[in-house]
């Protein structure tokens, strides 16, 4: 026989301030004969809190038993569980408050959050798809290849300009393989910079991603005929490429 009263009060809002955030009362408990075979049975109050990108909180009780066996005979007993989680509740509501003053600190984080996304993102982009450098009057003149093909051309981190594309300057080594779920990826050379590029495609013929292979020995400290001939054979070819051309 097995009867007893069981009372629980739910986490309540961080508003209302409360002494108890969890409260479990087991009164009365009148065991006439129990047997219990427990294998691994575990308890879990947790309290999950996060507020924008300012504080993130995970705490909580956990109570476990791996594997027992067990006969109770003839038992009267008392259970009373609380938790109190007031130091964290009292973080969260200081940083409402903070929020309240400044609500301009969500827009700022937000804003700082996607800069650093943006910067890696154009980072690891140009680390996959740099064909190579060269110094030109002075200038570091960086060549990369995008992933619709287009051959890209930055001096000293200033604006981009497309001079090229794989079509126009670039030449198929006849290197091709099926890499699954219909993409298709081709290896092409870009001779002034010795680089090679494993461009994807899509059974449409559409570029899905452009990769730099290998990076070969395109950078030079004067505007010698390699480095001159690595501009002249990018630049030219803009004035020419009307498009990525058939694959």
């Amino acid at each position: 026989m097995l009867y007893f009263s069981l009372k629980c009060t739910q986490l309540r809002s961080v508003v209302e301030n409360l002494d108890d955030n969890v409260y479990l009362n087991v009164p009365t408990l009148h065991v006439g004969r129990i047997e219990l075979d427990v294998d691994n049975l575990n308890a879990d109050i947790n309290l999950n809190a996060k507020v924008a990108q300012l504080v993130s909180i995970n705490a909580g009780v956990q109570v476990g038993i791996n594997k027992v066996n067990l006969t109770i005979a003839d038992v009267d007993a008392e259970l009373e569980l609380v938790v109190r989680l007031g130091h964290l509740v009292d973080i969260v509501n200081r940083v409402f408050e903070s929020l309240d003053i400044n609500p301009s600190l969500i827009n700022t984080l937000n804003n700082a959050t996607s800069d650093v996304t943006g910067l890696l993102d154009e980072v690891v982009g140009e680390v996959d798809g740099l064909l190579g450098s060269i110094t030109q009057g002075g200038n570091n003149v960086r060549f990369v290849v995008d992933n619709l093909g287009n051959i890209v051309q930055t001096a000293n981190n200033s604006t981009s300009t497309i001079v090229g594309n794989y079509a126009q300057n670039m030449t198929f080594t006849g290197d091709s393989k099926s890499i699954g779920s219909g993409l298709t990826q081709k290896t092409y050379s870009y001779s002034p910079l010795k680089s090679l590029v494993d461009i994807v495609f899509n059974k449409a013929g559409q570029i899905v991603q452009a990769t730099v292979q290998k990076s070969g020995s395109g950078s030079s400290s004067s505007s010698a005929s390699g480095s001159a001939t690595a501009s002249r054979s990018a630049t030219a070819s803009a004035s020419t490429a009307t498009g990525l051309g058939s694959t």
